[in-house]
Formats: structure tokens, C-alpha cells, sequence
């Protein structure tokens, strides 16, 4: 049987006898009753066929195990708990059968009889009564499958609706009307129009009231996530940050901020005119962003911040109000939620932690207490925790989609209408509903943790597959070269030192404890980092480029990863992000294993691509138009020359500097975007920036943490920044196509760096400020 979406209904018939085929037989009579003659059957005569259907067949609505009375009991149930404990890992819902010529229920174990549906008795019922409960069964299943919103979006959707307020909503005649239009609808499909509602319906419900199916659905992810309450977003988790800014009393207050943050969370301090103190993360030789030490959330520690800010002149209350944490960080490293909240408990009653790319942690025990919802509930002194999380980067939704989780707390309790007025301020009333429903359905594929532990399975082989290819190229050539991997070359177990790539894939899948960094490990390359505060992501994998190490040492060859990166994105394979020397794969839901196999095949490429000096103007075509520099250069030259360069320039240590020095906060950001607006802002040299108020966020990729927010001044303590930017700037002028990415620059035709600055002559008019910065001697 199919739906009106042309979905299959499968039901597998898995046999356990001697001889399956003629057991398979006995149900014949079943299965050409008329009301399961549109079902499609699958026989399954051997265990590795039964698993291999219930691993790969998404469209199974009902399993029937057939087991043959002349079989040993003990046999049976052993084959039976397997079978059940496989199809448990896909799907928790689906209806299983157990049939039999004899009652064989009461012999079962008690595990294996709270699985099964029904059992049915192929000689004691009729076909017909039988056939009944098989199609009732799957009717319900099917019925259930869907999550509230889809479903009753779908349902809607295919009663072809017609609307009477813009052409859109007509049926689409018009798209068909014009070749652009009929190509736009072929390409997309005309449900994309009936599934667009325009306005309120009285079948969806109002998504503002959260009432009805939203409702329902919000209700339910919330269950699943572990929130008190939950919030469908379709801006993105830059949307979600602003609602939640917006709901709490964050004017001229002070708010504790990850500096790795994500620019809308500038935005969120922006519009809310918050006056922000920030915790400096740390990073490691390769330029990988790591966590913020332990000690900067010491509540001594805050308070010493605040009383050296110069907010502290401004402000009545001197206690923060909120703090922003980033978790997990761009490249994979994971907090001890825990810890850092019982201290943050300390010094605010509102914690935030963006969980753009981390929705999943939920579904899987390795992540266990490393997330905002896992903590304990009914704690007093806990604060009200939000989550903001990017449903599209790794679940499987729409992008734009995000979730606001929240865990209330009496510290700080959420009046939810006050935060429905941010959420409709933020939010538009005419919501494209399909990327609603792709929120409802990404949730509802997380109730169980198959395909997460899929995702940890799959990132784990591909680590374990580049590192045994790297050790072969070097056990036959110690001087060759290969990509590596940032991870643990060995792990303790049971007290011994076990290669990593040696360790079974079940082990590292469920033992968190392989994935923390310890402060004695050499292979993180981060200092002061205590036992088991920070752990690596499975599913975030760092692909590491020979010429730098973690320590941030330079060797004499390498292989920039800037070209690596193009190289990738020539094939069109595109990474998550790169440093100079390091690549992030991200493993969401849905990378298979023949899309990881095809990038270490283009790796492995790349490399003889590199090793025969293969001409750029071959496989680099639109770089080798950039510029007349890459004519008659290969490959192998390119990656000389950018790595020479790279030394030339101390790119790499001048970027550890830049990140690790204090600017000089002047003006908040909502104070440095006023005067953006007000047109008291100019374009100024790069070498000219020294001791200007920057009025926008800088901020290169690499790293990916803001150098500069708005509203502060780089000095003569903060000067680095200043000799990092103009060391990029050259760069960019010496390879054209390799431009470093800069938030926050103008560049002229030139190649020359410009950045925007606070007039000075606004800054000694606001007298205020000025008597402020004489307090603090700051000029």
C-alpha cells in the first residue's frame, strides 16, 4: 500500500524454523485477505537479512515473527530477544507480531512479551479475524507516526485549499501561466503552495498563542528535550538569542558573555542595551577555540571584572543580571554544564547557553550533564536556564529553524505571556508553515537515540579510517605526509594504555570519559585545563594539516589548509569551517557512509594531486583566474609558497596574541550602534586604529572569536590586534582567492583594510563619558 505521497507500507515477515520458506507459506491465506492486499511483504528467511530490513527500510509499519513449534525454545527466545532489541534501536512504536500454531506467550521472557503487540495463532483464528488485527495495528502505528503539527499540516495540504487573498494561495495556476514559474514549481513541487498557509486557519491554530497543534507540538518537544517549556523559532538561533534578550530586564544592567560568542549575540546586547562583561576563551597552538576557564566564573573573580570595567561607574546595580555561555564551542568542546552553573549560580539568576549546533545532546548518554536541560530540576539556588538551539545543524529541519528550551526557576522566574511579547515582536505573521512543521519533525526523529548513535558510529569510523591510512603512509615512508586527527592517540582502559584506533566502536560511543581532556594530555595543546572539565564532541571532527602543531609550532612543510579547503569546495564538498591548518567536519544526521568515504577519497586525491605537483590552472581553475601569480604554478608550489608565507608573516602566533590581549571597553554596543546610526562613525586606516573606539565587532575567520567588540578601544596593551590584522591584510595581497574572511573590515579595491571607528569629536562631546574615562584614567 502507498499514501498520496506515494509512501510504501512494508510488513516484514521474519521466519524462525528449519525451513522458513514453508512457515512463510502458512500465512499466504493471510496476507490475500482483501483488506492487507496493498500491503507490499518482505520475507526475511535468515537473521543478517532480518537486520539489514529493519536497518534500512524507513517504511516498515509492522513486523511479524514466524516461529515453527518443532524449534528448541531456547533458541527461539534468544533469536527473538535480538530481533526486538534491533528494531528497538530504530523504532520505538513499531507493532511487533509474534505468531505461532501454539500458545507459546507464557514461555517468553517478561523483556521480550512487553514488546510484543499481539500474538497471533495461525490455526485457532480465521485469516479474516487475523488480517483485522494486522491492519488495525498498522492503521494506528501509521496514524501516530506523524508529529501533531505535520500531521495536521499534510492533512490540510492535500485538501487543496484555496485562499482568496493573493495568487500564491490560488493553486498555483499562475506559476503555470509562465515558463519561470512552471520551472520554479517543478523544481520545488505544488505542495509547497498548498502547504503554504496564509494567516490563521481554524486547523492549524494560531502559532503565535502557541495553542492547538503548535501547541501540542511545542508541548511535546519540550517533553523530549527537557524543558519546562519550548519555542518553535523560524530566524534561526540568531532570532532566538534576540527573543530572549528581549524578554528579560537587560537595560543598563550588566550581563556576563562568552566572548566566542555568535554575532547575534552582539545584536542581542544591542537592542536590549545591555552593558556587557566578558569572559575570554581560551584556544590552543592550532588556533582551535576552547573553553573559558574554570576560575573566570569564580564569583570573586566576576565581581574584581565588574570593578575594573568602566561600566561599573555607570551602572546603580552592580549584580549580573544574565550570563551567555557558548556550548558546545565551534570546534566540538563541551562544558561540564554542571560545574559551571552551580558556580555561575553564584553571581546572576539567568544563565543562556547557546546550543546553536548542539540540539542533539539529549538523545544520547555520552553527553550526560553537559547540557543546559540536564540539569537537576527543583534546585533553588539553580538559575532559570535557556537553551537556544539551531534545529537545522545537525537535526534534520528546514534551515532557519530553532528551538528555545526553558527551565524555570524561582531565582528568576519567566512569566511565559511577558515572553510571549518578545517571541511575536521577533516573529512575523505570516510564518512560512512548512518550516514550522520541519521543527516538528526533526524533534519527533530524535524520540529515541538511533540516529544519533548512528551519527556518533559514523564519525568515529571515519577518525578511526584517516588515522590507519595516515600510519600505513608513514610505516612505508616515514617522511611522507598525511592528514591527521585531533583526538587522543591512546586511551586508558581498565588501567592500560590502548591505541585510540584499537578501541571497539561501542566502547567510545557510550564511555564519555575516552573523550575528556585531562590537563597532563599533550594531544589538546590547551594549559590549565582541569580533568574532565572540557570534552570533545564525537560528532565534531578537526581534520588536522601538517605544518603546525598544537603547541603553535611552525615545521618547515606544510599543507595550509586554506587550499585543502578550496580544493574540497572545487568538488563541491563543503566543510564547516578551517583554520589555517585544520578543517571541521560536522557528522549531522544523515552523512552516510558513502558521503565520508567520498571526502577521505578526494583527501587521499588531494594528496597525489600535491605529491605530482598538479598544475593549479587543472584543478583550481577559478583560483588560477584570480590572479596572473598562480600561472605555471602546481599545487605543490602553491602550498610552499602560502606556508612560507604563513612562517614570513608569523601569522599563527600573531593571531595567539590578538586573542589573548584586553581591549579597552568604552561604550557598550548599543551605545556604539547608536552612533553608527547617527552617522557619527568614519572609515579609518588600519594603521591608524591605535587608540580609536571601534564601533562594529571584528572579527576574522580563523579563529572565529570577535577581536573587537563595538564600543571598545585597542591601546598600546592591545596592539596586536592591530599587527594581526595588517599581517592578514598582507596575505590577502599576495594571494589572491586565499582572502582570510573578515567580519567587521571594509576592504578597497586595493586590498587595503579599513575599519570603522567612533568619531573622535563625539566622544569628547559626550561629557559624561569623558568625566568617566578621566576617573579611570583610561585617557
Amino acid at each position: 500500500m502507498s499514501d498520496s505521497n506515494g509512501r510504501h507500507t512494508l510488513v516484514v515477515i521474519i521466519s524462525i524454523s528449519d525451513n522458513g520458506l514453508d512457515i512463510g507459506n502458512n500465512l499466504n491465506q493471510i496476507k490475500s485477505e482483501g483488506i492487507l492486499q496493498n500491503y507490499i511483504f518482505v520475507h526475511a528467511e535468515r537473521y543478517e537479512q532480518a537486520i539489514s530490513l529493519i536497518h534500512q527500510e524507513s517504511e516498515i509499519a509492522c513486523v511479524i515473527i514466524n516461529i515453527c513449534s518443532s524449534l528448541r525454545r531456547d533458541f527461539c527466545n534468544v533469536f527473538i530477544k535480538k530481533i526486538i532489541e534491533e528494531i528497538r534501536s530504530e523504532n520505538n512504536n513499531l507493532p511487533i507480531f509474534l505468531s505461532s500454531p501454539s500458545p507459546i506467550l507464557a514461555e517468553m521472557p517478561i523483556d521480550v512479551v512487553k514488546e510484543i503487540h499481539e500474538c497471533i495463532n495461525i490455526n485457532d483464528d480465521t485469516s479474516g479475524f487475523i488480517a483485522g488485527r494486522i491492519h488495525l495495528a498498522i492503521h494506528q502505528y501509521l496514524d501516530n507516526l506523524l508529529p501533531p503539527y505535520f500531521r495536521v499540516l499534510k492533512n490540510y495540504t492535500e485538501d487543496k485549499p484555496c485562499y482568496w487573498d493573493n495568487s500564491w494561495h490560488q493553486g498555483t495556476v499562475d506559476y503555470y501561466n509562465h515558463p519561470i514559474g512552471s520551472e520554479f514549481l517543478n523544481f520545488f513541487d505544488e505542495n509547497i503552495s498548498s502547504a503554504d498557509v496564509e494567516g490563521v486557519t481554524p486547523e492549524i491554530d494560531n502559532w503565535f498563542e502557541n495553542k492547538g497543534a503548535p501547541g501540542e507540538s511545542e508541548q511535546r518537544a519540550a517533553v523530549l528535550f527537557g524543558a519546562d517549556k519550548t519555542f518553535y523559532v523560524i530566524g534561526g538561533a540568531s532570532q532566538s538569542n534576540q527573543i530572549v534578550g528581549h524578554s528579560i530586564p537587560l537595560k543598563g544592567n550588566i550581563t556576563l558573555v562568552d566572548r566566542s560568542c555568535h554575532q547575534s549575540v552582539t545584536h542581542e546586547l544591542t537592542i536590549t542595551q545591555a552593558n556587557p562583561i566578558y569572559f575570554r576563551p581560551s584556544r590552543n597552538g592550532l588556533g582551535i577555540i576552547g573553553l573559558i576557564s574554570p576560575d573566570q566564573f569564580n564569583e570573586m573573580n566576576i565581581r574584581q571584572k565588574i570593578k575594573n570595567s568602566l561600566f561599573s561607574y555607570q551602572v546603580e546595580n552592580h549584580n549580573p543580571v544574565y550570563a551567555i555561555i557558548t556550548n558546545c564551542t565551534y570546534d566540538g568542546l563541551i562544558y561540564n554544564v554542571e560545574l559551571i552553573t552551580k558556580n555561575l549560580a553564584n553571581s546572576t539568576p539567568r544563565i543562556k547557553f547557546d546550543e546553536a549546533g548542539y540540539a542533539y545532546a539529549k538523545f544520547h548518554p555520552i553527553y550526560t550533564k553537559r547540557f543546559a536541560m540536564d540539569m537537576p530540576k527543583n534546585d533553588p539556588h539553580q538559575p532559570t536556564l535557556y537553551a537556544v538551539q539551531s534545529t537545522h545543524k545537525i537535526l534534520s529541519a528546514l534551515c532557519s529553524t530553532s528551538m528555545i528550551h526553558i527551565r524555570n526557576s524561582e531565582r528568576a522566574p519567566v512569566n511565559y505571556a511577558v515572553f510571549n511579547e518578545a517571541f511575536t515582536m521577533h516573529e512575523t505573521v505570516s510564518p512560512f508553515y512548512p518550516i514550522i512543521a520541519s521543527i516538528d519533525v526533526a524533534t519527533a526523529m530524535t524520540d529515541g537515540k538511533a540516529l544519533i548513535a548512528a551519527a556518533i558510529d559514523d564519525a568515529i569510523n571515519f577518525r578511526k579510517i584517516m588515522m590507519t591510512i595516515k600510519n600505513k603512509i608513514v610505516e612505508e615512508n616515514s617522511t611522507d605526509w598525511f592528514f591527521s586527527i585531533w583526538q587522543p592517540e591512546t586511551v586508558l582502559q581498565k588501567g592500560k594504555l590502548v591505541p585510540f584506533i584499537d578501541v571497539p566502536n561501542s566502547v567510545l560511543a557510550h564511555d564519555s570519559t575516552l573523550w575528556k581532556l585531562n590537563e597532563k594530555d599533550t594531544w589538546h595543546g590547551f594549559k590549565k585545563m582541569p580533568d574532565g572539565y572540557a570534552m570533545l564532541d564525537p560528532i565534531k571532527v578537526t581534520i588536522i594539516c601538517p605544518g603546525l602543531n598544537v603547541q603553535g609550532e611552525m615545521s618547515e612543510f606544510g599543507i595550509p589548509a586554506q587550499i585543502v579547503t578550496k580544493y574540497l569546495e572545487a568538488q563541491r564538498i563543503t566543510p564547516a569551517r578551517n583554520g589555517d591548518y585544520n578543517i571541521l567536519i560536522l557528522f549531522a544526521l544523515g552523512a552516510t557512509q558513502e558521503k565520508w568515504g567520498s571526502l577521505v577519497d578526494l583527501l587521499m586525491i588531494f594528496k597525489r594531486h600535491h605529491d605530482n605537483n598538479t598544475p593549479i590552472k587543472a584543478i583550481l581553475p577559478d583560483i588560477y583566474s584570480h590572479s596572473f601569480i598562480y600561472e605555471g604554478m602546481g599545487l605543490a608550489d602553491l602550498c610552499k609558497a602560502i606556508h612560507q608565507t604563513n612562517i614570513e608573516l608569523n601569522i599563527t602566533k600573531l593571531s595567539e596574541l590578538a586573542c589573548a590581549v584586553e581591549t579597552l571597553q568604552v561604550l557598550t554596543p548599543s551605545q556604539a550602534y547608536d552612533c553608527l546610526i547617527d552617522d557619527n562613525t568614519e572609515l579609518v586606516d588600519l594603521y591608524n586604529i591605535k587608540d580609536r573606539t571601534i564601533g562594529v565587532m571584528v572579527t576574522p575567520y580563523p579563529p572565529g572569536i570577535p577581536l573587537v567588540m563595538p564600543g571598545e578601544s585597542i591601546n598600546e596593551e592591545s596592539s596586536a590586534i592591530i599587527d594581526y590584522l595588517m599581517a592578514v591584510e598582507e596575505f590577502g595581497k599576495r594571494f589572491p582567492g586565499f582572502e582570510h574572511e573578515l567580519q567587521g573590515i571594509d576592504i578597497d579595491e586595493s586590498g587595503e583594510y579599513k575599519v570603522r571607528c567612533i568619531k573622535e569629536e563625539y566622544l569628547f562631546l559626550a561629557e559624561d563619558l569623558q568625566d568617566a574615562l578621566f576617573t579611570k584614567n583610561f585617557i
